[in-house]
């Protein structure tokens, strides 16, 4: 029921795209709502301008001209639309799962969220309006900056920015942001961005740059008291290696104190060194690595999302157009994952934990056609099929091997039991 429901909400969401345009032969809801799904249908396999052509011909069974359909994709209003359409998806496509309660309750915050960004290469004529950090790498790439809520399977916020953009400037609002852990790495380390999360009441996950001016003001655990009023990384450390060092440190800026926070390092065997983060999160000290393991996952969304397109190969400049596509495959990965966890959420919770995101899309990727029937006749037949399809493969979704290895929410949900 609450499979069919999402469904539905999904078809009120792409109707509500105007459609009247008097100038145009398909209509621009018409239009996106193929674009999306033949992003999704389409994963991985190279693709041109012409490929995307024939298939709205295919759906529609009308001719479309070459340079008609360039210059339909080519215009801003259709870019705009779909830009519009992808904001108003952000967190209202979401199924939160039932896991999550009591991490959540346990850790003290409302939500976990996850934020990197990802750059895709572009064809190089390009670069004028998507200029790539390196040219002898790719002189043209785009970034994508994606903030991701872990349970509820939804895009909390996102940009679309040229790669050279740091990606400090590119951040979810603070407001947005209160009651909430939000985990990054060091592309983002910021003292004030840090202090700001402070001060209106959210929590962060990051990793210490080893550049850092953090004086110990307190030795939790991990190091003898004399390190309190140094430098933490001015002082030798004990040659015996506690597995974990915890202190509270004070971050300063050309001499002068920002803010206080938890400093944990974790002893690596491997290459002999800590492993340093740093959180204003009061949790167990031994959350605090496999907590920050979780960032992972946003890697696997962007690895998802890349496979979603291939824009190097399509030969074209044009911002409007590239911005269009990119959005279409931003939108179909937006549904991939809330459909995931709705499917989840039949099972045990030991399974909830291991659906994966890749697989998540391939599962949109073998409905594209039923969905795109549905949204386009929006009949309970089509709303039968649909439902069909995606429930047939709903055991795809999980790891074969997810009795055998912990994935790390499971490690973090176990330890949840035990410090309760």
């Amino acid at each position: 029921m609450q499979l069919e429901k999402f469904i539905e909400d999904i078809l009120a969401r792409f109707q509500s795209i105007p459609n009247n345009d008097a100038r145009a032969k398909v209509g621009t809801g018409t239009l996106i709502s193929i674009l999306v799904f033949f992003f999704s249908r389409s994963r991985g396999n190279a693709r041109s301008l012409d490929s995307i052509r024939t298939f709205v011909q295919k759906t529609l069974k009308m001719s479309l001209s070459r340079g008609g359909f360039w210059e339909r994709l080519a215009t801003k209003k259709l870019c705009d639309s779909l830009e519009t359409f992808a904001c108003s998806m952000v967190q209202k496509i979401s199924c939160k799962l039932a896991i999550s309660k009591d991490l959540l309750k346990f850790l003290g915050v409302s939500a976990i969220l996850l934020i990197d960004s990802s750059s895709s290469s572009l064809p190089k004529t390009a670069k004028n309006n998507f200029p790539a950090p390196r040219n002898n790498v790719a002189p043209a790439a785009i970034k994508l900056h994606l903030c991701f809520d872990l349970f509820k399977g939804a895009v909390d916020w996102f940009q679309l920015t040229a790669a050279t953009s740091h990606d400090r400037k590119s951040f979810p609002p603070l407001k947005s942001l209160v009651g909430k852990l939000i985990i990054f790495d060091l592309g983002y380390w910021d003292y004030s961005l840090l202090d700001d999360i402070i001060k209106i009441g959210g929590f962060f996950l990051s990793r210490v740059k080893v550049t850092a001016r953090i004086e110990v003001i307190k030795v939790i655990s991990g190091l003898p008291k004399k390190f309190e009023g140094w430098d933490l990384f001015d002082r030798r450390f004990p040659a015996a290696k506690c597995k974990i060092v915890e202190v509270i440190g004070q971050f300063s800026l050309n001499c002068k104190p920002i803010f206080e926070a938890r400093v944990v390092g974790f002893w690596n065997p491997t290459t002999q060194q800590y492993h340093w983060y740093v959180t204003n999160l009061n949790a167990p000290v031994e959350f605090i690595y496999p907590l920050y393991r979780l960032r992972w996952q946003i890697e696997l969304i962007f690895k998802a999302f890349k496979s979603s397109f291939r824009l190097a190969d399509l030969p074209t400049s044009n911002p409007n157009i590239i911005l269009t596509l990119v959005y279409s495959a931003l939108i179909a990965n937006m549904m991939a994952h809330p459909i995931a966890n709705i499917l989840a959420m039949e099972y045990k919770m030991n399974k909830q934990m291991t659906p994966s995101f890749q697989r998540a899309g391939m599962l949109l990727a073998n409905a594209a056609q039923q969905f795109i029937e549905y949204l386009l006749l929006g009949t309970s037949g089509a709303l039968e099929n649909l439902k069909s399809a995606l429930v047939q493969q709903k055991n795809e979704l999980f790891d074969p091997n997810f009795r055998k290895r912990n994935s790390s929410l499971a490690i973090i949900l176990a330890m949840v039991d035990v410090y309760a």
